[in-house]
């Protein structure tokens, strides 16, 4: 995993995502980005044309950072951080304006990673998208205010933009508790072998347990569905993680719902059909992310980073 994002609105709804993104990157040594939106930096001391650097030198931290502020002590406390010999997070750059809207705090992770809080201006949902349009993020991991349903989560379209349109793997951190294990739900398609693949890394980084469900609609398709199930169990070998395969019959979203309840984070390969514009995951359909009352993991495949051409001389001449 390369790089992660926790979008964060009011810091106490978005704990259970903050804490996560913190553990696995302190884990696996990914980047780590935790965005905070404002519709409107013009009356802040960002959107005066004071410098930054005057602000940090004076100890001011602007109001829309104190939400970002409760974030960085938090992930501190999990020990993410390199410290200096004060015992203070080593700063690559303090607070500074990368763009126009756009600020940023830049601190070294355990593992030399790089840990990122930014304040942006504009739509939030706009904003998470386009800051995931970076090809190196994996994951984005996103809070809920406890409200059931998908159009809730978050703050209603905010979420359900980011559902359907995210770049990258999309973690649901819906009544997530630490060290709850993970259902993937398993089919014979390739997204649900990146699943499968995914969920690995989590429960690898994680210590936690996962279960792989293959679903069967009835007798006939028991055999199909257990030749899956021993597909992705050949996907974890080697991992290390408890494992653990099972067969059910039945109609497939109930299956999971039923299975994964609350107690684990269902997991579920992203299979896009733009002729209906709606999310499939595998046969399910974009419903189960509202009816479920757990978290729910939503795995795309990673996306390959452009090539940075070296820059060549210009050729020699004689004179």
């Amino acid at each position: 995993m390369r790089k992660i994002l926790v979008p964060i609105a009011q810091y106490e709804s978005c704990i259970a995502a903050l804490d996560l993104g913190g553990r696995l990157s302190k884990s696996l040594g990914a980047d780590l980005t935790i965005l905070h939106t404002i519709a409107d930096l013009s009356g802040s001391h960002l959107g005066s044309g004071v410098a930054t650097g005057k602000l940090a030198e004076w100890g001011i931290d602007p109001p829309h950072f104190k939400v970002l502020q409760q974030a960085r002590i938090r992930l501190q406390a999990q020990e993410l951080f390199q410290l200096d010999a004060r015992g203070l997070p080593v700063e690559r750059h303090s607070l500074k304006a990368l763009a126009q809207g756009l600020y940023e705090i830049h601190l070294a992770g355990n593992k030399g990673q790089n840990v990122r809080f930014r304040l942006r201006e504009g739509s939030a949902a706009r904003v998470i998208l386009n800051e995931a349009e970076d090809p190196l993020y994996d994951l984005i991991i996103t809070g809920t205010r406890g409200h059931r349903g998908l159009k809730r989560l978050l703050s209603g379209s905010i979420s359900q933009e980011i559902a359907l349109h995210a770049p990258c793997s999309h973690l649901v951190a819906k009544n997530l508790v630490s060290d709850q294990g993970i259902l993937v739900g398993v089919t014979g398609r390739d997204t649900s072998q990146e699943a499968v693949r995914q969920a690995g890394v989590l429960a690898e980084a994680l210590g936690i347990p996962i279960v792989l469900l293959a679903v069967a609609l009835d007798e006939s398709g028991k055999a199909l569905a257990q030749q899956h199930l021993q597909e992705a169990a050949k996907l974890l070998r080697g991992k290390g993680v408890q494992l653990k395969s099972m067969l059910q019959m039945g109609e497939p979203s109930s299956v999971l719902l039923r299975e994964a309840s609350k107690s684990q984070i269902l997991t579920l390969g992203r299979v896009r059909r733009s002729a209906v514009k709606e999310i499939f995951l595998g046969d399910i359909s974009l419903k189960i992310l509202d009816r479920a009352t757990g978290p729910v993991l939503i795995t795309s495949f990673p996306r390959t980073a452009p090539e940075i051409e070296p820059e060549t001389a210009p050729p020699k001449t004689d004179l």
